[in-house]
């Protein structure tokens, strides 16, 4: 057992699974291990995941994102178990995934469908380009919110499970439209008020980053705004996503992702950096001169 924290207190919880009252106490195992050697941690925890279900079972928020059945980590049905606070059935999972649930890094994908919905209230575009869509609750709920706004949404999305668990939601909803396609090979045809991307860019090397914001810059029309989501270097849960999940992103900060706007050709674009209430989400703005 991990060195770092008295074996008999992690046990139990690891066994029996955290109470609220055990969740600092587990980030503080997680962030001071994985520091002090997150190789040997990553190591040493594979033994501990194939004992306790949480860590492998599909029907468990870590193990489902372990195991990665749709072939990536934060797939669709992973960011909709987040957005719609799901919880596994058996006591030992559930106490997991409402240990997983509570964590201010799922808080802030959830905060950040409100983002959207929020921007879309406040700004009603009448095109907008959805890049990386997923599950696409975020599209729903705002038709909820506003289901008269003349709006037409493009989805761009690579797995074809994604876009037919999307319409599934909508219910053929003709003010959204699904296109399956790479974003690294697809080519725009017209412009948008908006682009969106919520979580795709923090998948991104600094390169494929600049590489395709610099594609999508150009479908903006002139006064638009193109507003993308990456997460912040601060993430609290970085190492439990990490080891726990296998959940690897590319964490940036404001000061990077703004330098990256510029080296995209987007320094006149006004670049700006805002967040959801959590912190951990960031929202690179840019506005397209008029």
């Amino acid at each position: 057992m991990f060195t770092i924290t008295p074996a008999g207190t992690m046990n139990r919880l690891f066994v029996d699974g955290p109470d609220a009252s055990d969740y600092p106490r587990i980030n503080d195992y997680f962030n001071r291990a994985y520091q002090r050697d997150p190789e040997n941690f990553s190591r040493e925890f594979e033994s501990l995941r194939r004992e306790h279900e949480a860590f492998h079972s599909l029907q468990s928020i870590a193990g489902y994102c372990c195991a990665k059945p749709f072939g990536y980590a934060g797939d669709f049905r992973l960011i909709d178990r987040l957005y719609t606070h799901y919880i596994g059935s058996g006591v030992h999972i559930a106490r997991w995934d409402a240990f997983a649930q509570a964590q201010p890094a799922a808080v802030a994908v959830r905060n950040r469908k409100t983002y959207f919905i929020d921007l879309m209230k406040a700004n009603l575009p009448a095109n907008v380009l959805n890049v990386a869509s997923g599950p696409a609750r975020d599209v729903l709920e705002f038709f909820g919110y506003c289901p008269d706004a003349a709006v037409v949404i493009d989805c761009l999305e690579y797995d074809a499970h994604a876009i037919n668990y999307a319409g599934s939601l909508l219910k053929g909803n003709c003010r959204v439209r699904f296109t399956q396609q790479n974003i690294l090979t697809w080519k725009a045809e017209g412009t948008y008020e908006m682009v969106w991307s919520s979580g795709l860019f923090d998948y991104f090397t600094d390169g494929v980053f600049v590489r395709v914001l610099r594609k999508l810059l150009g479908c903006v029309a002139p006064g638009g705004q193109l507003v993308i989501g990456n997460f912040s270097d601060e993430n609290p849960n970085r190492a439990f996503m990490e080891v726990g999940m296998q959940w690897f992103l590319h964490h940036r900060s404001p000061e990077q992702l703004i330098d990256l706007a510029k080296q995209a050709g987007a320094e006149a674009w006004n670049p700006e950096v805002k967040s959801e209430p959590a912190g951990v989400n960031l929202f690179l703005h840019l506005t397209k001169p008029a």
